[in-house]
């Protein structure tokens, strides 16, 4: 017993073993967990502590620390950690210095994470992009041009693997070339769905898959909630795409409100079931979202690494007369009437140009039959 007890192996700063066997006690769970390791010391081992010691941590009580004085499967953590290691699996703890300060922030966070692909990184601008499996043309559009606006500002894209939405996120970033992170709701050796497997050797090669549950674990229902709440916990902000009336892109823009995480949702056709969801996270207060720089103009103050422009200047053709008429706006609203006399151009001919414009997105028109330049 004595060399499972001290099983050398170790991560930055905690004893991995100890942690895998110590979340492994029946009835203990990830909060008191983290207060033990906390405040005993992060290379502390709770398996050598005698009863007393542990229940004067604050939050461990007479059962928790007999729970954990009575454990013996200690063979448990030692396999578990040379699997991960054997399958290319690499474990972080909460503790480590490269574990996401995002999620170290967020309520009851995992505290080991089991990592494939490129290593994690400890201050990380990321964007969580969800949504239904069910969706339709138009989602899978907004989608990729979502994912492709964020990757040209290098934002990395998170999602949770599955069909749909998460699916052409991930995707659309691989083949970008971008930085993308998959959360799985079950173990990292057992890839849900199997028609994802390839998805997920490709983000290994820039991205990083990443679970909290052990090595074996199925994909049980009851795991996806807790999977949503890292994919929401990693990101400055979440963005629903569709979301039908019981998505589980819902529960993790909830997610992201508890922890005080921005909220996008993009705006869809009131006949869509696929929308249902969405469209009411903009009644309660998601912010309506149109183009990818909507989401960096707002999140920029707070990333890791700010964004220098958010604008791209407009390449497009214009004829004279459209080039004049351009001039001859700016960001104050101006009327048709003074636009005509200004151009020297009838009204006619001026409305089918600034049609034109407007199709080009150069100008916008905002009401009372005033004009803006785009």
């Amino acid at each position: 017993m004595h060399l499972f007890l001290n099983y050398q192996k170790q991560s930055n700063s905690v004893n991995l073993v100890n942690l895998i066997n110590l979340l492994n006690v029946p009835k203990i769970g990830q909060q008191r967990v983290r207060l033990l390791m906390s405040q005993l010391g992060e290379n502390a081992n709770p398996f050598e502590l005698s009863i007393k010691e542990i229940c004067s941590v604050k939050g461990l009580d007479k059962q928790s620390a007999e729970s954990i004085i009575r454990y013996s499967d200690f063979e448990y953590g030692i396999k578990e950690y040379e699997s991960s290691l054997k399958k290319g699996i690499n474990l972080v703890s909460f503790w480590d210095d490269n574990f996401p300060m995002l999620l170290k922030k967020i309520y009851n966070p995992p505290l080991i994470l089991y990592c494939k692909g490129q290593p994690l990184i400890h201050r990380e601008d990321a964007v969580a992009i969800v949504g239904t499996r069910l969706f339709t043309p138009y989602g899978k559009i907004v989608t990729q041009k979502l994912a492709l606006e964020l990757n040209q500002s290098n934002i990395s894209i998170v999602s949770g693997l599955a069909r749909g939405i998460d699916t052409i996120a991930h995707r659309e970033t691989v083949n970008f070339g971008g930085r993308t992170i998959a959360v799985l709701g079950s173990g990292l050796d057992v890839i849900y769905p199997n028609d994802n497997i390839k998805l997920a050797n490709d983000i290994c090669e820039k991205g990083t898959l990443i679970s909290e549950f052990p090595l074996g674990t199925k994909p049980n229902r009851g795991n996806f909630p807790m999977r949503n709440r890292i994919i929401s916990g990693l990101c400055h902000a979440t963005v629903v795409i569709e979301a039908g009336n019981r998505s589980g892109a819902i529960l993790t823009a909830l997610n992201a409100v508890d922890q005080n995480r921005d909220i996008f949702a993009v705006p869809g056709r009131i006949t869509d079931k696929q929308s249902i969801g969405s469209n009411r996270l903009i009644r309660n207060g998601a912010i309506p979202l149109f183009d990818g720089e909507q989401i960096i103009r707002e999140i920029n103050p707070r990333l890791f690494n700010p964004v220098k422009s958010v604008q791209k200047a407009i390449t497009i053709e214009l004829t004279d007369k459209e080039r004049a008429i351009l001039e001859n706006l700016g960001h104050d609203p101006v009327h048709i009437d003074e636009l005509a006399n200004s151009v020297d151009m009838n009204i006619t001919s001026l409305l089918q140009i600034l049609l034109t414009l407007e199709m080009k997105n150069a100008i916008q028109q905002i009401g009372g039959k005033q004009f803006v330049r785009a």
